[in-house]
């Protein structure tokens, strides 16, 4: 399916590709692109984060930035009709992650976004693909992880054993808490419990709106259906999580094919 895919270069790093559905069936239909036609294919993939990683001025890894620029830049385009997300990721880190949902909730709003799942949308990913209007999940891929965590090494012991202590000084309390150089106090792990608390509150209400569902039941799939680890394509189906099985492939194939496009989350078939 790349090969009738055109990349465009984005300096970001970010995967743009664009396809134009006339010009690929070209040998089964007659006439020129008309507006709208197109197909914009975005990216996310690997570890998300806010701004992405660099090395020497060199993006290697792009943002969450970046994917938002890309989703932005597709929505806006008069000659796109509709957004592929090709999604690939674990998640990432909560910052930048609600902002990065409500890109696509919006694009959404002004045309199709399908979010293909090839072969994993886990926590963060999963956040931002449920805003889209319609997920379609690989057959041997899996989406979910829905759920915030919060990790705290203490090293205090290790650096004891080799002789090492450090002394944090503060300015006043609450600085510097959850440091690794000493153990974690209470006042510090409630103070942590909160925010990964919050934080699961705003992914329970985003995929409950993307998804149209109720938050209660959102919640009870994490807590009672498996959501809370990852689920395979079809029980993501029958969960309500994802809408179809199909490939990349299938979504291209089937958006190329047919001239109307899905509304949100509708059962229209590619066919």
């Amino acid at each position: 399916m790349r090969n009738l895919l055109s990349q465009l270069a984005d300096g970001s790093g970010e995967t743009l590709l664009a396809v134009d559905p006339n010009r690929l069936a070209a040998d089964a239909r007659d006439g020129a692109a008309s507006p709208g036609a197109g197909i914009a294919v975005v990216g996310l993939l690997g570890s998300l984060t806010p701004r992405g990683l660099t090395f020497f001025g060199r993006t290697i890894a792009p943002g969450m930035d970046a994917f938002r620029a890309s989703v932005n830049r597709a929505a806006a385009d008069p000659g796109v009709g509709a957004i592929v997300l090709d999604v690939n990721s674990p998640g990432g880190t909560y910052a930048a992650t609600p902002e990065t949902a409500e890109t696509v909730r919006k694009a959404a709003e002004i045309k199709p976004v399908i979010a293909v799942v090839d072969t994993l949308a886990a926590s963060a990913a999963y956040y931002i693909a449920s805003q889209a209007t319609e997920i379609a999940v690989t057959p041997s891929g899996e989406v979910g992880s829905i759920g915030v965590l919060s990790v705290h090494l203490d090293w205090s012991k290790a650096l004891e054993m080799d002789g090492v202590k450090a002394t944090i000084v503060r300015s006043r309390a609450g600085k510097a808490d959850a440091n690794p150089f000493e153990p974690l106090t209470d006042e510090a792990l409630a103070a942590i419990q909160q925010s990964v608390m919050e934080a699961d509150d705003d992914f329970i209400k985003a995929v409950a709106k993307g998804r149209g569902m109720s938050a209660a039941d959102v919640r009870k799939l994490a807590d009672e259906a498996g959501l809370a680890r990852t689920v395979s394509a079809k029980r993501a189906v029958q969960l309500g999580m994802a809408d179809r099985v199909a490939t990349m492939a299938d979504v291209l194939s089937g958006l190329i094919k047919t001239k109307s496009m899905p509304r949100r989350r509708s059962a229209l078939a590619f066919e």
